[in-house]
């Protein structure tokens, strides 16, 4: 039997991390989402190329929040993967098909994080646009972006690999 000390003690503490970033972080995306809805002008910094003196409607800091509330629902679907998979390392099962399954729902929930950080902003920014001079289209993407949706490309991969060796590991369970 090998030695996952170290696995369950690093388990131990991510589980904690990733409950709490999942708690916190919904609760600071409505605390931002109120604020804008409250204070419409401040959603501006969202649109550094908008005018200063565009005018922001409630409908409008509405519609952002909302693409906001809903933008953050991938990475809490994420976190809270890691920390149903962290519970189970820490409990020292590491090879098993729901371990599988959970690191590829983990992979597909970044790889909608990392589209959503280019399409987010996008909308956001049209969105708070319609009311200025010229209505704004941005689209940015930079080299974190894109290694950041090879990284949740990665993790999806590697659950569908260890869905695969889970299912071998069971079958040859059934020989011995």
């Amino acid at each position: 039997m090998q030695d996952t000390r170290r696995l369950q003690t690093l388990s131990g503490f991510l589980y904690w991390v990733a409950l709490v970033l999942s708690v916190l972080l919904p609760l600071a995306v409505l605390n931002y989402a109120g604020r804008g809805v409250t204070d419409p002008g401040t959603l501006l910094s969202r649109a550094p190329q908008l005018p200063s003196e565009t005018p922001i409607t409630t409908l409008q800091a509405g519609a952002v929040a909302a693409i906001g509330l809903v933008a953050v629902l991938p990475m809490v679907a994420a976190l809270r993967g890691m920390v149903r998979l962290f519970a189970r390392y820490r409990e020292a099962e590491v090879l098993s098909a729901e371990n599988a399954d959970t690191i590829l729902q983990i992979g597909r929930a970044l790889v909608l994080v990392a589209l959503f950080t280019v399409v987010v902003p996008t909308l956001q920014t049209l969105i708070l646009s319609w009311n200025a001079a010229k209505t704004t289209l941005t689209i940015g993407i930079d080299g974190g972006t894109l290694g950041f949706l090879m990284a949740a490309g990665l993790l999806t991969v590697i659950g569908w690999a260890m869905r695969e060796a889970a299912a071998v590991k069971a079958e040859n369970a059934g020989f011995i």
